[in-house]
């Protein structure tokens, strides 16, 4: 999303100028936490720097979208084979 809150679509081919080494920051902080069921600092969430808690909220929304996709693909390649099976 950009600033006024517009979804932002990216090409492939144009990646890599969006990602950059605070967003690896940022995912490797999300996975330490949810690997370790912890956050980084001492502390609640109150406690944590901004920047932390604004990243591990939103790559919480976006996996919780792409796990969503995931499930409904997988819904769908078994609704139709159960449609190939009649």
């Amino acid at each position: 999303m950009d600033e006024s809150g517009k979804n932002v679509f990216i090409r492939s081919s144009e990646c890599a100028s969006y990602i950059t080494e605070e967003f690896y920051s940022a995912l490797n902080v999300f996975y330490m936490c949810e690997n370790l069921g912890c956050l980084p600092f001492a502390g609640g969430w109150a406690e944590q720097p901004a920047w932390i808690t604004q990243a591990i909220s939103v790559l919480k929304v976006e996996r919780y979208k792409v796990d969503e996709e995931e499930r409904e693909e997988k819904q769908r390649h078994q609704e139709e084979a159960r449609k190939h099976v009649r």
